[in-house]
């Protein structure tokens, strides 16, 4: 079957329809990688590990920082770090970071000791809804705060190395990238198996 395609300003018509379908990307009622209540009737092999790039937006801590992004090296998962530590204004600059990943298209973005003031949430809103519209998973490392609105974070990870039942962290974030079942609250463990 051909579809005639007429020009409109330069692009075909069906070219228009297909960037309309854009914003269809977003789940309703539910976060980019947290659609899924059951595993798929067809499986999905998902991403390789090595075609993964974590947009990894740092905190306040650091030395914390350090921990998550070793652990995702370990397993051999690329992060895009942006540390906001020593920056005149951190949340704005985390804010732009978010935005920033969404548009380099990473895998997924988590955003480490997210804290949300009364002057900031906005802003949290505009940045988080942007990885929102691009299809991009979101979650929250060690969040200090909560997201009133779900829809904008896959899960929150919670850093417990001490726990034998924690979720390693690297196959936290393959399973939130992957779109497979899990809770929007995770306990994950740092340290890898050599």
């Amino acid at each position: 079957m051909t579809i005639p395609l007429r020009r409109i300003g330069g692009l075909a018509a069906a070219s228009v329809a297909a960037l309309s379908l854009l914003g269809a990307c977003t789940p309703p009622d539910k976060a980019v990688g947290d659609t899924q209540e059951k595993e798929p009737d067809v499986a999905f092999d998902g991403l390789d590990r090595g075609d993964v790039v974590i947009g990894f937006i740092g905190s306040d801590r650091p030395d914390f920082d350090r921990v998550a992004l070793q652990a995702f090296e370990d397993s051999g998962l690329a992060a895009s770090y942006l540390s906001v530590a020593e920056v005149e204004d951190p949340a704005r600059a985390a804010q732009q970071g978010v935005k920033d990943m969404a548009e380099r298209q990473v895998a997924i973005i988590v955003v480490s000791r997210l804290d949300i003031a009364d002057d900031t949430a906005d802003g949290w809103d505009d940045a988080l809804g942007d990885a929102r519209g691009a299809g991009i998973p979101v979650a929250l490392l060690n969040p200090l705060s909560d997201l009133p609105d779900d829809t904008l974070y896959a899960a929150a990870l919670t850093i417990n190395d001490r726990a034998a039942d924690a979720t390693p962290i690297d196959d936290a974030v393959m399973t939130i990238i992957d779109d497979l079942p899990h809770d929007k609250d995770m306990m994950v463990g740092t340290l890898v198996d050599e």
